[in-house]
């Protein structure tokens, strides 16, 4: 039997407003008409399914007495409430954020609307010190991670108080998480109490144990459906969805049948005019003998910074192509 899933994109744009802030839901773009968009996630997280990788405990923070210390080479250290910090002026963006230990077609990754206060902004209203050099986030796990200054001026570094415009959860961190535009998730530290402004070689908990945190997330891609060894019948049509992300902005997205040898393009179904934010592509293939089909993927960003087929090094991010192992039967 014949048989064909059709997939495609419905899309909705909203306004809500949070203190100074005014959040635009970016209107996903689509490239086709497909009616329903069967087997992809939602392509904006939903907040009780975004992942969570952790060292310890959530730790439990009163709101009412929660203090965020700004200390180190600052003229003026102080301390802010939360209702202080959510009085900041707010900024707002979508982002794909995955966790540096994610294996090739892992789940570890997440696309989610944040809304936070510049850290660089906050900063140089207290009078850098012209020795900083750098940033020391604590957290009240034991957790820790710094970002350059550079990064902070550069990058649009935020302290997020609200994930989809609502209150941050404990489970994500609440009350205070740092979110780095284009860094993996090691450089997003959680449940932060306080920042030191420093003048001394940066220092992260993860790079104290062997992994290097340092770099942006390298172009990635990865798979949705169908399951691994997926069985199908030839004459079937096999559609295949995934993601492709990191690289800033993602311009295409290929496939190969036969190990690299030939390349097809993957059709980019769903994006968002945003930097560091994932795109859904989808494949249609069509089973002619039995056997098994072998897909692997690879994305290029708007730099031409392309996948590897093998990652050496996996300790600083590991971006391998992914594959799929589709099996075919006799459809006689």
């Amino acid at each position: 039997m014949r048989k064909k899933n059709i997939v495609g994109i419905g899309a909705i744009a909203g306004v809500i407003i949070i203190g100074l802030v005014i959040v635009f839901y970016p209107v996903p773009n689509n490239n086709n008409d497909l009616d329903d968009l069967i087997n992809f996630p939602d392509f904006y997280t939903k907040t009780q399914d975004y992942f969570v990788t952790r060292i310890g405990a959530i730790p439990e923070i009163d709101e009412h007495s929660y203090e965020l210390k700004i200390t180190g080479c600052i003229e003026n250290p102080t301390n802010y409430s939360l209702s202080e910090l959510r009085a900041l002026p707010l900024i707002e963006f979508p982002l794909t954020i995955e966790c540096i230990g994610n294996p090739p077609d892992g789940s570890l990754i997440s696309t989610a609307n944040w809304t936070g206060f510049s850290i660089y902004n906050l900063l140089n209203t207290l009078g850098l010190k012209s020795n900083a050099t750098g940033v020391k986030y604590y957290a009240a796990d034991g957790y820790y991670a710094t970002h350059t200054m550079e990064q902070l001026m550069n990058n649009t570094v935020i302290g997020a108080l609200y994930l989809n415009n609502l209150t941050l959860p404990p489970i994500q961190g609440f009350p205070l998480r740092i979110i780095n535009p284009g860094y993996y998730g090691a450089k997003q530290p959680a449940w932060v109490i306080e920042i030191e402004v420093i003048d001394m070689p940066l220092k992260d908990f993860w790079d104290d144990r062997g992994w290097d945190t340092s770099p942006y997330m390298p172009v990635d891609s990865k798979f949705f459906f169908p399951n691994n060894f997926h069985p199908v019948n030839t004459g079937d049509s096999i559609l295949i969805g995934g993601a492709a992300y990191g690289g800033t902005r993602i311009s295409k997205v290929e496939y190969t049948l036969n190990d690299g040898l030939d390349w097809h393009q993957a059709e980019i179904i769903k994006t968002v005019d945003f930097d560091n934010v994932w795109v859904f592509w989808l494949i249609n293939l069509i089973a002619t003998e039995p056997g098994y089909i072998t897909v692997k993927v690879k994305a290029t960003d708007m730099y031409n910074q392309t996948q590897p087929k093998t990652d050496p090094s996996f300790l600083n991010g590991d971006n391998s192509w992914p594959y799929l192992n589709i099996q075919v039967f006799s459809n006689t």
